[in-house]
């Protein structure tokens, strides 16, 4: 290679803002739970390759796959990570009130949840705004079904089997101990041990989760009854936010808002085709009696207003209730 041929290329390489050089431009470190694998990890890959493609390489994420939510929210804390994605119970230890999205048996349907998520946005921006973070999307995980190893379809059932809980989940813990006798408190890393072992033999999740975590090789029944509408969302340090430029803010956020329909539309099909797979890896599906489901929401009431006061006041989930009855009375 001649030497002026060299010279241009080093030149070539040193102009191209933050393509080749990883010291160029701003870069937002941020943590998920998701792993690189998974379609979350994926869409959060593609979003990063979008972003750096809008911005000529001036803005690009630094992407932490596998972390859990409780050194997640830690790190964020200490702001050695600038953005988290994080389910309910992550998002709840930042701010309390988003546990109220978590209430068992809410929501019915994807529409509803929809309607209520984005009646309430403009509070939960403010609230998250409040406490030193920028709201920059919405997630879903899908609704939340129970998975056994035996047969449950009443409380009866449940109780006679070890049931999992989210060690950091306020509220599936509520429920835990108004519908079932012995629970566990475990990371949702530790479940496959565990069911392996045979300490548990109940737990909950989407479908799609299921699949991902190989719980169903551990598994025989799905009870069909969704218990809850698993959400996520992603936040980033407000400071850290505040200092990109106006151009690099709205970048962010248009391209953060769009992966985040795509992964919102995208975990709902592969939700309800997961549940196919299950059947055909021979998971057998339980329906609930109606007179068994009026006894689960009976528990799922007195959950609700448990929290009133301490996770959430009255107000905000008398206002969720009003948008609840506005859509169906709309529909």
């Amino acid at each position: 290679m001649s030497k002026k041929l060299f010279f241009s290329l080093v030149l070539m390489l040193h102009f191209l803002p933050g393509i080749i050089s990883p010291d160029n431009g701003e870069v937002i470190k941020l943590g998920t739970l998701a792993t690189e694998e998974s379609d979350w990890g994926k869409t959060f890959n593609q979003m990063n390759a979008e972003l750096i493609k809008q911005s000529n390489g001036e803005i690009k994420l630094q992407i932490h796959f596998g972390r859990d939510e409780k050194d997640l929210v830690d790190l964020i804390r200490s702001k050695q990570l600038d953005a988290v994605s994080l389910s309910v119970p992550g998002l709840g230890q930042i701010l309390h009130e988003v546990f109220i999205f978590q209430l068992p048996m809410l929501f019915s349907s994807y529409e509803e949840l929809d309607y209520v998520r984005e009646g309430l946005s403009p509070y939960f921006l403010a609230q998250f705004n409040n406490k030193g973070f920028s709201l920059l999307g919405w997630g879903d995980l899908g609704f939340a079904y129970l998975y056994s190893k035996y047969p449950v379809k009443t409380q009866t059932d449940l109780q006679k089997t070890t049931l999992w809980v989210m060690d950091n989940d306020l509220v599936a813990k509520e429920f835990a101990s108004a519908s079932s006798k012995d629970y566990v408190l475990l990371p949702v890393q530790n479940v496959m041990a565990s069911l392996s072992r045979d300490d548990i033999q109940t737990v909950y999740g989407p479908p799609l989760g299921c699949i991902a975590l190989q719980w169903y090789t551990q598994l025989n029944y799905m009870t069909d009854f969704p218990l809850v509408a698993g959400i996520g969302a992603t936040i980033m340090d407000r400071d850290r936010f505040e200092k990109l430029s106006r151009q690099h803010k709205g970048l962010l956020q248009e391209i953060m808002e769009k992966y985040h329909r795509q992964l919102v539309n995208g975990v709902r099909q592969q939700n309800e085709e997961s549940i196919n797979v299950l059947k055909k890896q021979g998971i057998e599906i339980i329906t609930v009696p109606y007179q068994e489901k009026l006894k689960w929401k009976q528990i799922a009431s007195r959950v609700k207003n448990r929290f009133v006061g301490e996770l959430y006041d009255k107000e905000l989930l008398e206002r969720l209730e009003a948008l609840l009855e506005e859509y169906n009375k709309d529909n």
